[in-house]
């Protein structure tokens, strides 16, 4: 029987770290739910069907961590350091947070004068300054030892990006209506 409590980047076969080659997860990811398909143990009966869809349901979690930058960070430094980045977030930077206002301010301003191509550049440039920090936080991963202060600001940063990048979305969206 599998090891449960094995960690999401051992489930797919991989080292911890934050690089992680997201073709290479992906037909892993196809390969272990082929294998761990509910159908395929519909033979073993009503208790193997359930953990076969238990396995299911844990490999969907663990790519989706994996798969996403801020919460593969999150998670990292959860199993390395033990470290749960996921409820700190106090940045005690008043250029990022002046620069938090002033993009809210902008999406705002885009969203009420309902101008697709001034939101569609304005993801552009918010998907730059996202790839930017994610690069800034692989540095940051890469150094040893860690400097956990500045993983976790660099993570904050990303996270924000990331929800700036869904509110871009979700004004996209009530544009097009």
């Amino acid at each position: 029987m599998a090891n449960t409590q094995q960690n999401y980047f051992e489930l797919f076969g991989l080292e911890p770290n934050f690089f992680v080659d997201q073709k290479d997860l992906s037909s892993k990811l196809k390969r272990l739910l082929q294998s761990a398909h509910p159908d395929r143990h519909a033979q073993g009966g009503s208790q193997q069907q359930m953990l076969a869809m238990q396995k299911t349901t844990r490999l969907n979690d663990a790519f989706a961590v994996l798969k996403n930058p801020v919460k593969r960070a999150q998670y990292l430094l959860q199993v390395e350091k033990d470290l749960d980045t996921t409820k700190d977030h106090t940045v005690n930077d008043p250029e990022f947070l002046m620069q938090q206002l002033e993009l809210r301010e902008e999406l705002d301003t885009i969203s009420r004068q309902k101008d697709a191509s001034e939101l569609m550049g304005f993801a552009e440039k918010i998907e730059q300054m996202s790839e930017q920090q994610e690069a800034e936080l692989g540095d940051l991963f890469q150094q040893n030892p860690w400097d956990l202060d500045a993983l976790k600001v660099s993570i904050y940063k990303l996270q924000f990006l990331h929800k700036t990048l869904h509110d871009i979305e979700l004004a996209e969206d009530k544009i097009l209506d």
